[in-house]
């Protein structure tokens, strides 16, 4: 384990099972249990990716006035006035 602070790389002063210690920078390292694998890491990226898009999907429906029910026609005539957005083919607001 290294201790890269300020530009410098040098090893740990202190190093045990579960921290490392670099008393000169003021640095502690704590872990427990195994460490994380490539694997693992891999799988992380891809659930983040895939929310991700999943997040830009929702989005951008949320945002498509194209696609969503205009309620101020069909249930509500009278907001019809303020509901400037839809542009829905055959929309009556």
């Amino acid at each position: 384990m290294k201790c890269h602070h300020s530009g410098g790389v040098h090893d740990f002063a202190i190093e045990t099972d579960g921290m490392a210690r670099c008393p000169e920078h003021g640095v502690t390292l704590l872990w427990h249990g195994e460490p994380i694998t490539d694997a693992e890491l891999k799988t992380a990226a891809a659930v983040e990716s895939r929310m991700d898009e999943a997040l830009a999907l929702a989005e951008k429906a949320r945002a498509d006035t194209h696609s969503a029910h205009c309620r101020a026609a069909a249930d509500q005539p009278y907001l019809s006035d303020g509901h400037t957005a839809c542009r829905r083919t055959g929309c009556g607001c």
